[in-house]
């Protein structure tokens, strides 16, 4: 069961589609204009059941912008959570609905910039081909 790459790939169309004009990407270079949104770190635990394969993937989005108020951020991070939050692209993968559990906005290290964080869970399994 390969599921995390198909799972980045339809959030990735998700966001594109639902918030357009800020780029949205697996991995930022140096050139990417903010504000942006990246797909984080991810895991995922066996969910598994008798006769269903199934995992409990947790992701994390990432939000970054060099603006001056968090709120500009915040609205951001509220956009990405309404994107996904109860969404699901069964035509894409066998899943359920994602689940957003938690949303944080905080001072990115770099001094400079914000960092929004969306954290999000999906039910995801195996399909039966």
């Amino acid at each position: 069961m390969r599921a995390g790459r198909d799972l980045r790939q339809i959030i990735i169309a998700r966001l594109q589609d639902q918030i357009p004009g800020v780029p949205v990407v697996d991995r930022p270079t140096k050139k990417t204009p903010m504000p942006y949104i990246t797909m984080g770190p991810s895991y995922w635990n066996d969910a598994s059941v008798e006769c269903i394969e199934a995992r409990e993937v947790t992701v994390q989005i990432d939000v970054f912008d060099r603006a001056e108020s968090k709120g500009l951020l915040e609205d951001l991070t509220d956009d990405v959570a309404a994107a996904l939050n109860g969404w699901a692209d069964t035509d894409a993968l066998t899943m359920h609905p994602i689940r957003v559990s938690m949303v944080r906005v905080m001072d990115d290290p770099d001094g400079v910039s914000v960092h929004g964080v969306v954290q999000f869970e999906a039910m995801v399994e195996a399909d039966s081909a």
